[in-house]
């Protein structure tokens, strides 16, 4: 019977066995394995595949980027529409009547927030921070550099117990 090549060479190319594994897999010795892998070049076709496979992943996370960024892009223009056909209304009624108990204060929450959640869409868009974001960055990195300092403090106090009890254990 002859030893199935193609079979041992396409399992090690597709990685998870190890040739150890395969000698035992199809009875071949390891050492007749790694012969045949040297001189085939299956490192190299290992490092092509790898090398394909690593820029078809680039590829996936760049398309999947840029559909994200489109759907965006879509949702703010929409936003953005909405926006001026609300400002359009509110526009339209007379100054008296914009903060009246009849539907035109819900106008301008509505246009508030709608305006607010562009904003949103449009950081989240160009990657930028809002502000309860930046906020809460700002106050990780305050209690950070106050951990830091205590650690500092408290290494230096165990460095001080230390030292006095080596000079108790001196006297």
């Amino acid at each position: 019977m002859s030893t199935p090549w193609n079979k041992i060479r396409a399992e090690w190319l597709k990685g998870g066995i190890t040739q150890k594994q395969l000698a035992e897999k199809y009875g071949v010795s390891v050492k007749t394995i790694s012969n045949r892998a040297y001189k085939e070049g299956w490192k190299n076709q290992k490092g092509k595949i790898r090398e394909k496979v690593e820029e078809q992943t680039r590829d996936r996370v760049v398309r999947a980027r840029v559909n994200h960024l489109d759907k965006l892009i879509q949702a703010n223009e929409m936003l953005l529409d909405g926006l001026l056909e609300m400002a359009e209304q509110i526009k339209a009624q007379p100054a008296m009547n914009l903060f009246d108990k009849t539907g035109s204060l819900r106008n301008a929450e509505s246009f508030a927030r709608a305006v607010q959640t562009a904003t949103l869409t449009q950081r989240d868009l160009y990657g930028l921070k809002n502000i309860d974001q930046k906020l809460a960055q700002k106050k990780f990195l305050a209690e950070q550099k106050r951990l830091k300092s205590e650690e500092k403090e408290l290494k230096g106090t165990v460095v001080r117990i230390e030292t006095d009890e080596e000079v108790a254990l001196d006297e």
